[in-house]
């Protein structure tokens, strides 16, 4: 599943929404705004969309899915304008070994900062 949103994150809601029928480890990252950027405080950040941000998300879960044995993937992506703490991002994966659904969220997370729609201003 991917997501693409302006409004706040439900963190209470990110477990329900993934299937885990037959998994036994669940990892989520949730990623949130800090106090400085590039050694400057600040305090919001905002991103916008820059080309096909839904295309490179269903692209990014599909290769994950591929590449790891996981029962499910929830990716989740904040645009707008973002206070200091707010998640910015969401990470989960539900698998049947702690292995595949921890490397997967590693992977994805590397993946979120390289994307090329995702704009920080």
């Amino acid at each position: 599943m991917i997501e693409i949103t302006d409004c706040t994150i439900n963190l209470n809601a990110v477990f329900d929404r993934l299937k885990k029928g037959n998994s036994g480890s669940i990892v989520i990252h949730y990623a949130f705004g800090r106090s400085t950027e590039s050694g400057k405080k600040t305090s919001s950040i905002r991103f916008v969309l820059e080309g096909d941000a839904e295309g490179e998300m269903r692209e990014l879960e599909r290769s994950l899915r591929v590449k790891w044995p996981v029962e499910d993937v929830l990716l989740i992506r904040r645009i707008g304008k973002l206070a200091i703490g707010e998640v910015i991002s969401v990470v989960a994966a539900s698998a049947e070994h702690r292995e595949s659904a921890f490397e997967l969220c590693q992977e994805a997370v590397n993946c979120f900062k390289k994307m090329k729609s995702f704009k920080k201003k």
